[in-house]
Order: structure tokens, then sequence, then C-alpha cells
């Protein structure tokens, strides 16, 4: 047997092994195959780097075994967000564990099987979007958000359901964002997290005032407080005060949502409102993060107001005057 160039001479032993007894290990080159006929395998993803491998062992699949080889989807490598290559010997990997410490078991099966062409960049920094994205899907396959296409919307609805091992809830869960529960977390007292951001879900009538959160959505908030732990900074709930022109342009402001569905315009509305009201933008944003996430900055207001409910946000505001 030669190995690495060298060529090494064997003992010379001759015998017989039975293979029903599981002694020994088939040669890699032709392992798939043997596996495939034995397990009644229907498919098999595969990287692109063994493609000729695959091409092998369905050959012999074929013409050895007399079994037809699985259909197959050919995936790529995954990269960090520096664009380099996932793998143990750079140490940049993470375990599925670390995953589900801040994300759902579906999450991390979209993450699998929304794409296979391509590479893909990976980090833990990703799992928030990955929730919202099924909660996008979960609205889809509900019918709470409608998809013109037919094909499309058979695509994700489908794809809904694997992340679910095809049994997929009889009902939609309550979608508070994972980045609301993030920042909630983070402003939370110590050690009174969990009933700290309840109570913030019934101010912003995510929950009714008696109601008591689904296993579901205290598995999310665990989900949040575990990230704003281990991944965001500290920030302290402060007490906001407001100047007149402040006051005046976020009832400028409510009063536009109250008619607005556009993220995009809302967005723009903050800016001009600001204008309007003799205020910087900046310092007016500011102002709005600190309402409706006890944090100086966070993501585009547009889109978040959207996604925790324009009710929600006019309700918020509107409180914050009234104390005023």
């Amino acid at each position: 047997m030669e190995v690495k160039g060298r060529w090494i001479e064997g003992c010379g032993h001759q015998g017989e092994a039975d293979y029903t007894k599981g002694e020994g290990k088939l040669s890699w080159k032709g392992e798939f195959a043997a596996r495939w006929k034995a397990l009644d395998i229907r498919f098999e993803a595969y990287g692109k780097d063994i493609a000729d491998s695959v091409r092998v062992n369905d050959r012999i699949c074929q013409e050895i075994l007399g079994f037809p080889p699985p259909l197959h989807a050919r995936y790529e490598m995954f990269l960090d967000k520096s664009g380099r290559k996932i793998s143990k010997s750079l140490g940049n990997v993470f375990t599925p564990q670390v995953w589900l410490r801040y994300g759902s078991p579906q999450s991390l099966l979209l993450l699998a099987l929304k794409r296979f062409v391509g590479t893909r960049t990976l980090d833990v920094t990703d799992i928030p979007q990955y929730m919202m994205e099924l909660d996008e899907l979960e609205d889809i396959y509900f019918g709470r958000k409608k998809i013109v296409d037919e094909k499309e919307r058979a695509k994700l609805t489908g794809l809904y359901k694997y992340c679910w091992h095809l049994k997929p809830p009889k009902k939609p869960s309550i979608h508070v964002p994972y980045n609301l529960l993030v920042y909630l977390a983070k402003i939370a007292p110590k050690g009174k997290e969990q009933e700290f951001i309840i109570q913030k879900l019934r101010d912003y009538r995510y929950l009714a005032k008696d109601e008591k959160p689904t296993e579901d959505l205290l598995k999310r908030i665990e989900y949040a407080i575990n990230w704003a732990r281990d991944y965001a900074e500290e920030i302290k709930e402060t007490t906001i005060k407001l100047s007149e022109k402040e006051k005046k342009a976020i009832k400028q402001l409510i009063e536009f949502l109250k008619t607005e569905e556009s993220a995009e315009k809302i967005q723009n509305a903050i800016f001009q409102i600001a204008k309007e009201n003799g205020l910087k933008p900046p310092e007016f944003f500011k102002t709005l993060y600190m309402i409706l996430l006890g944090s100086p900055r966070g993501p585009r207001l547009g889109p978040y107001i959207i996604a925790m409910g324009r009710e929600n946000v006019i309700e918020a505001l509107r409180k914050v005057i009234e104390k005023e």
C-alpha cells in the first residue's frame, strides 16, 4: 500500500471476514453506496468538495448494487464574517448548542434549509434575523401576510413546514420582535428580567392585562435575555424629560402613524417632523429610541415601528406625553 508517496509492505496475512457482523470497514470510496442501499437512503445532500466521490458512488449503486442512487442537493461552504472558511482548525466554529442558547431549533433548521446554492457567511449575530424571518414565514403560512405569486407562496409555506419537520403548529404564535425583547432585557432590573419583559408586553398590548405568556413566548424571552447578557452592552432605564418642541413633534408623529403603513415613509417623516419643529433629526431619533427602547440608539425606526405595531407605538408615545 502506498501512503504519501511511500510504499508500505503488508504482513501478508489473508483471511475472510463476515460482513454482516460489521467487522472491518469499507473503503471510503465506496462506503456511501453501501450505506445508501443498506439504509434505503432516498436523499443525500453533499458538499461540492466531494462531488467526484458522489458520482462514483452513484455508479456503484446503479451498476453493482442494483439500487437507484438517492436524489442529491449540493451545498457549499459557510464562511465567517471576514470571509474565512469555517473550520475547527481555524477555531472559528460555533456549535448548535451555542445557536440554541439564543434561537429556536426552527431558526437553526431555517438556516440549513433556506438556501443551498453558493457560499454563505454565518455568525452568531445572525440569529436575531433568522428568528424574525421565521416569524414572517409563519405569517405567510397562516395567511397573515399575502403573497400574490402562487409559486413563491408554495415555496415559503413549504419551507416553514420543513422548519417544523412537517408538523407545523395549528395556530400562529405571538410575534414579539426579537430586537424589542433584547432591548427590554437590557433595561430590565437584574434578576427580574422575565417579569419586567412580560409587564412591558402587557403595556404594549402584545398580551392582554391578565393574559399569561405561552411556553413559546417564555422561551423566546429566555433567548433574548441570554442574548442581552452575552452580546448587548448594558443600558439603564432613564426618566425622559421632553421639551415643548419635542412634545409637539411627537404629537405630530402620532397623527401621522394613525394612517401611514409604509416603513420607509415613516422613517422619512420622522426626519421631516423634526425639522418642522426646529429639532435636530439625530436628537429627535434619540428621544424616540429612549421612549420605545430605553436606549439612545437602535434599529431603523421606520421598519421597527411597523414590526412593533403602530398602535403599540402610538400608545407608548401618548403615555410619555401624558406623564409630562
